[in-house]
């Protein structure tokens, strides 16, 4: 009975031991965090990449002065008009809010900021390849632990770290974001963005199309684990390939909007649920309460566009609801 006593004695004390371990460790964080308060230096501004320009096609010729002009050229000039020529931006975010907005025609890439620099770390990088298209990236993360930023916020210091990212409309840009542990908010509305690669991982992110894009997109491929996120009106950005996996999460994928050509789509879900929204005036195969797409041919002259699914379900669901 001694020795059974003794062994709870120990146990407790250990027990005990490691309550005062994790509490003593509390106490540090909280005093680094408090420090790091008074250290605090917040970088807010803009950044503005140079992109690269290139010669167009000649211009319109410019009007020649009127006859009997002494300055009258035997030939009219030809200007050469330069624009930026097409580009790939990777984003790849941490811990923050991130958006993605259309910007002004001519205006190049803006990138808005705010972030304590003792906090977070942001990275940009312009390169431009022998073929005069370009890649601009950027990174941003948190350099300490989510303990000591969770202290810092309850102590009042400032705690917010955003990238506002605007895209420009006449410039044909790929796009690549990976997002993890925190927020992203994506308006695509009337951009030229060629393709899109879009992951998340422990956060969640909506992105809109409410407009349609300049040009169809190529491809649309959205992946995450840990998350959610909600997709709109993705017709209007009429991807010739949608791919979705969503992992331990959710997601809510809405494809209305203007459609302008077939789509092959492919969605999976794992530990998780998908509800997808199909627009009435498209025709769908593979998916319930999609007609046959041959029987619906064969009665019109001008078919609209076909959305071609294929479904994969793991311990999850993939609910289609047909508007």
């Amino acid at each position: 009975m001694e020795t059974k006593r003794g062994c709870l004695r120990y146990g407790l004390l250990g027990c005990l031991g490691m309550v005062a371990l994790f509490l003593l460790l509390l106490v540090i964080t909280a005093f680094v965090a408090w420090r790091g308060i008074d250290k605090q230096q917040i970088e807010e501004g803009e950044l503005r990449p140079a992109l690269v320009a290139v010669a167009t096609s000649p211009a319109e010729p410019a009007a020649p002065a009127a006859p009997g002009t002494p300055d009258a050229p035997a030939t009219p000039a030809v200007l050469q008009v330069p624009r930026k020529a097409a580009g790939r931006v990777i984003l790849e975010l941490g811990q923050g809010e991130f958006e993605i907005r259309p910007g002004r025609p001519g205006s190049g890439i803006r990138v808005e900021t705010h972030y304590d620099s003792n906090a977070h770390e942001l990275v940009d990088e312009l390169t431009t390849l022998p073929d005069s298209s370009w890649v601009y990236r950027i990174r941003f993360r948190q350099t300490i632990s989510g303990l000591q930023a969770m202290f810092r916020a309850l102590l009042g210091g400032d705690t917010d770290a955003y990238v506002h990212v605007y895209l420009p409309p006449d410039i044909p840009i790929a796009l690549e974001v990976s997002v993890e542990k925190g927020g992203f908010e994506a308006e695509l509305e009337g951009l030229w963005i060629t393709e899109a690669d879009i992951s998340y991982a422990m956060g969640g992110f909506s992105l809109d199309v409410s407009e349609p894009l300049r040009e169809p997109m190529e491809s649309l491929t959205i992946r995450g684990k840990m998350g959610g996120f909600e997709a709109g009106r993705l017709g209007n950005a009429s991807p010739r390939v949608l791919t979705v996996d969503c992992q331990m999460g959710g997601a809510d994928v809405d494809l209305r909007g203007d459609w302008l050509r077939d789509c092959d789509i492919s969605l999976a879900v794992r530990m998780g649920g998908m509800a997808v929204t199909v627009p009435d005036d498209v025709e769908v195969e593979g998916v319930p309460g999609g007609e046959a797409p041959e029987l619906r041919r064969a009665d019109r002259e001008l078919s609209p566009p076909l959305l071609r699914f294929s479904l994969s379900e793991n311990m999850g669901e993939i609910e289609v609801i047909h508007r």
